[in-house]
């Protein structure tokens, strides 16, 4: 279902005339993205898997694992919904049900802007002692593998 309202959105867009770079910035982020963030626990890499349900609607998956740089970070992952604005680029989602919760761990939420071309997606972790993120998209899986409770895969979160 998801699949065909991208569809149907990207009628639109080709309708209207958007083609390339405006486009891509006008549709959901959906999309394995990867990078890191900053919380009390240090700098710490997230995964985000994105879904789309609607143009303006998504689902996703945070995934937060160690950086080489702070190998003391656990894994752990949660289910997050939101919505993404395309006239702004701006994406907001709110946590909804952990998958895999690591003791003393709060899940968080994150507002963020898609930029130019949809190269990166950057924007402030809403949790204690947290500042920002950045991610770019991603075609690979990342490493080390999401637990299995986070169901990550190419296809997107399965929750």
């Amino acid at each position: 279902m998801a699949s065909s309202m991208i569809r149907a959105a990207a009628a639109v867009g080709l309708a209207a005339g958007l083609t390339g770079t405006a486009f891509a910035a006008a549709l959901p982020p959906v999309g394995l993205w990867q990078g890191r963030y900053k919380c009390a626990q240090g700098q710490t890499a997230l995964a985000l898997q994105i879904t789309a349900t609607s143009p303006t609607r998504v689902h996703a998956v945070f995934y937060f694992h160690a950086l080489a740089s702070n190998p003391h970070v656990p894994q752990g992952c949660f289910s997050m919904q939101g919505r993404f604005d395309p006239a702004t680029r701006r994406l907001h989602l709110s946590p909804i049900r952990w998958l895999s919760q690591p003791p003393f761990y709060v899940w968080t939420g994150l507002s963020g802007t898609v930029g130019a071309g949809g190269t990166v997606l950057t924007g402030t972790i809403q949790g204690p002692a947290c500042t920002g993120f950045a991610l770019k998209p991603s075609a690979t899986l990342p490493v080390p593998p999401a637990p299995p409770a986070c169901r990550m895969d190419q296809n997107g979160p399965t929750v």
